[in-house]
């Protein structure tokens, strides 16, 4: 009967996540701030250029205002006064509105600009405006700004005749910046207004946003919570599928989680063993002890034959102990290790030297169909522990006249293949699907004589199971029976 047994099987990992509030609000509260500082910048700098730009503007009209005023006083080969001044100022007017006929000066440039003219005594000659600033000590063409009621900007420059060089008069322009502030004031009530609309908005999308980048840490959060309120749960996976790091972090706490339950079985099953298989011996103990306490130690058959059952028992649960420690340390190996490198037939001669020793009536012969030397994904002491396992197994099952192993070592694409044959009792095809079984021993085996604990092939379950090998089991009643072990190849 052959009987394939795989132990490939990756092991699964599970994720979880969580979030706490105070990380979304200071999430959205930081969203806030950053919305504020960068929205109050650019209203900022966008009310400065506006308001800049709109007076650098109007200021240099008032000034091309006044240079067409000037162009025409400047006319003048006599000082300005009452009586000729009015030549001037109407032809200033055709100038100012396109020799456009019965129009005043002060009707073609607005509300918004005044001009007045001084003789040379400083008295007001002409005004475009019923308020007046009087003459003012300023430097020419120097832009004076005036505060209070009427605030603006006020420019004064000489007037200077062509025909005679000399000063005829002063011109004062006069641009009122009321109709500036009252646009500068509602154009700043709009931007506080945006701004604070941009602000509750930014607060609400920070806030949604923060939520929903935080619904799997708060998931992962539930989970811990839930683990930590009864480790004894059933450790459950939890998708998270965010793409960041916080599903790596998931993937690290259900790693950890997993190893930590298999840890966790494993002591159970441990203890479990232990208490179950040592009742046995320890039933025997006592009862040899009894027996030699009430009568057996004056009776030196009685005291040999106790004794030595004592031994065989001690020693018979010390063999066992040793095995179920070396099982439990095998329930984890790190196959990123770079230690995982066995040379197989290298190990195969030694192991197969080694067992010559202790069996020197067994006929044994190592078959090795490698070209090149092959290596597995497998520390070594490790695969020799399995071989040795094996060729016990062969040992121990093999009658007197029929004392031959082979060993046969051979490799495909994947596996490095490792045979042990022997012409021992068998395997019947019902005790062959229970050999991996803990402490299972087939019928024909469970006569004392033979000995062992039955964790053997268990222990060799384990490797495979560990090393994502497989194990191949072939076997006849009576004619004997072949363990393949497969482990995968390094390339």
């Amino acid at each position: 009967m052959k009987k394939l047994f795989t132990f490939n099987k990756k092991k699964e990992t599970v994720e979880e996540s969580s979030a706490k509030r105070s990380i979304m609000l200071r999430w959205a509260f930081a969203n806030t701030v950053f919305c504020f500082i960068t929205f109050t910048l650019f209203a900022t700098l966008t009310y400065q250029l506006t308001i800049s730009s709109f007076i650098k503007e109007e200021q240099q009209l008032l000034t091309r205002s006044m240079d067409s005023v000037e162009e025409v006083l400047e006319k003048a080969d006599a000082p300005l006064n009452s009586s000729n001044l009015n030549t001037y100022i109407e032809a200033t007017s055709k100038i100012q509105n396109g020799e456009s006929e019965g129009m005043s000066l002060g009707s073609i440039i607005g509300t918004r600009k005044a001009f007045y003219i001084y003789d040379l005594n400083h008295k007001l000659l002409y005004s475009t405006n019923r308020h007046t600033f009087g003459f003012q000590n300023q430097a020419n063409n120097e832009m004076k700004e005036i505060r209070g009621e009427n605030p603006g900007y006020l420019v004064q420059r000489k007037i200077i005749s062509k025909s005679t060089g000399q000063v005829v008069g002063y011109l004062q322009a006069f641009y009122d910046t009321t109709t500036y502030h009252r646009i500068s004031n509602l154009l700043l009530i709009v931007l506080l207004i945006l701004e604070i609309v941009a602000l509750i908005v930014a607060q609400l999308i920070g806030y949604f946003m923060a939520n929903y980048f935080m619904k799997p840490l708060e998931k992962l959060y539930q989970g811990m919570q839930e683990m930590a309120n009864d480790p004894t749960n059933d450790f459950e996976p939890i998708e998270i599928q965010s793409g960041d790091e916080i599903e790596e972090l998931a993937h690290v706490y259900n790693d950890m989680m997993l190893k930590m339950k298999a840890y966790l079985e494993q002591q159970n099953r441990f203890v479990s063993d232990v208490s179950h298989e040592l009742r046995t011996p320890l039933a025997v103990l006592d009862g040899h002890i009894n027996l030699l306490n009430r009568w057996g130690k004056n009776d030196p058959e009685v005291l040999d034959e106790s004794l030595q059952a004592s031994l065989d028992e001690v020693d018979r649960m010390k063999k066992m102990l040793e095995e179920m420690l070396a099982l439990a340390r095998l329930e984890n190996v790190d196959l990123s290790s770079e230690e995982l490198d066995c040379d197989v037939g290298k190990v195969c001669n030694r192991a197969l030297k080694n067992f010559q020793l202790l069996h020197d009536n067994f006929e044994i012969v190592l078959d090795n169909r490698l070209i090149y030397p092959t290596h597995a994904r497998i520390s070594e002491n490790h695969f020799e522990q399995g071989l040795r396992i094996l060729l016990d197994n062969a040992a121990k099952y093999s009658p007197d006249d029929r004392k031959e192993i082979v060993i046969t070592v051979s490799e495909d694409e994947q596996f490095v293949i490792t045979s042990v044959s022997d012409k021992g009792i068998g395997i019947s095809e019902e005790d062959i699907n229970h050999l991996f079984e803990r402490f299972f021993r087939a019928d024909k085996a469970r006569n004392r004589e033979i000995g062992g604990t039955g964790l053997g092939l268990s222990i060799l379950a384990r490797l495979a199971e560990n090393y994502q090998g497989e194990i191949e089991v072939n076997s006849e009643l009576g004619l004997g029976s072949t363990f393949t072990l497969k482990f995968p190849k390094i390339k």
